[in-house]
């Protein structure tokens, strides 16, 4: 007989949620940092990396939903660079540091949203130094594309 797992449910977010992502910042700034893969020094910037979010979420090119598990929230999901023609979507996934053993229910439910939105292909960067998230992406079907990536920093 196989255990029933609580379900992990995706939401839009809601303002109720501010304390929580800014606690999550209090907690986990350096996981936020390497989620956005962006320097957030202050909360002021973090507060302002969502609101670019928003903004893209209310031009459609992009959606983010809160985790939850138990009523409690563990995470988010995002989808970003999504076009009008939903080819293709960049997808995140963010869980607090004592909930990351959830990655894998979490993900699912998130690629099961995407697959709602109508979206034919999306893409994960992952840190090549993150050999967790390289086998979370394996285990939601992501395999390594034929294209790599090239950098070159400006400044």
């Amino acid at each position: 007989m196989s255990k029933r797992h609580a379900p992990v449910i995706l939401r839009s977010v809601a303002n109720g949620d501010r304390d929580c992502l800014r606690g999550w910042y209090r907690t986990d700034r350096e996981g936020l940092e390497q989620f956005f893969g962006v320097d957030l020094p202050s909360e002021d910037d973090y507060i302002a990396q969502f609101n670019r979010l928003f903004e893209k979420m209310q031009a459609y090119t992009a959606r983010m939903l809160m985790a939850e598990l138990k009523g409690e929230p563990i995470g988010f999901v995002m989808v970003t660079d999504v076009p009008p023609t939903l080819e293709f979507g960049r997808v995140h996934i963010y869980l607090t540091p004592k909930k990351r053993r959830y990655a894998v229910r979490v993900g699912e439910a998130g690629m099961a949203e995407v697959e709602k939105m109508g979206i034919h292909m999306v893409f994960q960067n992952v840190l090549a130094d993150n050999p967790a998230s390289i086998k979370l992406g394996k285990k939601l079907g992501f395999v390594p594309s034929p294209i790599m990536t090239m950098i070159k920093e400006l400044r």
